[in-house]
């Protein structure tokens, strides 16, 4: 068997924790995946891991064998993304995962125009909001909001900082006028949640700190647009990033209130592997983000 690519399918089912995983990553069968597995032990004179019908553990040689095989696969695909790129044009298949609204929005359209300029590249593009797992999931690129991902295998590289603002259809904040955040909890909010709670709207203080306020609960949604669409037909009040409703308050269908309090503000951050080499097609990615969106 091509010990090479035993190597690649042993390493791959370490990290993903079964042969079937590996096969499915490989595009071929589990029991295929099985005898690269047992073409290494047979080569090697060792057992490189211990299996049971749960689950799959390495033995001590096993785990220093996978660490030097990992090392060896990287460097050899470095080698050949570093040849790849001096000899040919921008190609292969770039995979990145985007929140929904945000991705949708913003940073699509960019990629689409970059797979236009550069016709030997192919995109797949996954739009959730859950937080993904690059390395396992074998994506090049996500862009992601919270805080920055460096380590763990990991870069991440701040793309932009957007104020969260609280906003209404206008015949809704003119009959409710507030002086003061504290004073939202008295109204009726519209709340974003993956997880069926809600969460309080925070307000910047003096000297750092934050003033959290809960609005009555009148809606509880996981999407950004359904919140903005019931924002605007007067069902409360929402706290939203302002990239989102920027049309919106420009045209008059929803208002900003509470203009003279400090905002909170919302960071976006482009992520990729730590890796030794990255392919042209991702530094390329990369580059074009940055290029329209970095702060």
């Amino acid at each position: 068997m091509d010990r090479f690519l035993s190597m690649g399918v042993f390493v791959k089912a370490v990290e993903l924790g079964s042969f079937a995983a590996a096969a499915s990553a490989y595009g071929i069968s589990a029991p295929m995946a099985g005898k690269h597995i047992r073409s290494l032990e047979a080569h090697l004179g060792t057992t490189l891991e211990h299996r049971t019908t749960r689950k799959m553990a390495l033995s001590d040689l096993g785990r220093a064998y996978f660490d030097r095989c990992k090392a060896v696969l990287s460097e050899a695909h470095a080698a050949d993304a570093m040849v790849k790129d001096h000899v040919g044009a921008v190609r292969g298949m770039l995979r990145v995962t985007l929140p929904v609204i945000y991705g949708r929005m913003l940073i699509a359209p960019l990629l689409v125009q970059l797979a236009t300029e550069h016709p030997a590249l192919d995109l797949v593009l996954a739009f959730s909001d859950r937080p993904s797992d690059l390395l396992r999931e074998g994506y090049d690129l996500s862009v992601r909001s919270g805080l920055p991902a460096d380590g763990g295998g990991l870069i991440s590289r701040k793309l932009a900082e957007y104020p969260m603002v609280v906003c209404a259809a206008p015949a809704y904040a003119a009959a409710r006028p507030l002086q003061e955040p504290a004073q939202l909890a008295d109204h009726d909010g519209i709340f974003y949640s993956r997880s069926g709670r809600p969460r309080p709207w925070r307000f910047p203080r003096a000297g750092g700190t934050e003033l959290d306020v809960m609005p009555r609960k009148r809606l509880l949604l996981d999407d950004l647009q359904s919140i903005a669409d019931a924002t605007e037909a007067g069902m409360g009040f929402a706290w939203l990033p302002r990239w989102l409703v920027e049309d919106r308050l420009e045209t008059g269908r929803l208002v900003q209130v509470l203009t003279e309090h400090a905002a909170l503000r919302l960071s976006y951050f482009l992520i990729w592997p730590d890796a030794q080499f990255l392919p042209l097609r991702t530094r390329v990615a990369i580059d074009a983000i940055t290029r329209q969106l970095a702060a």
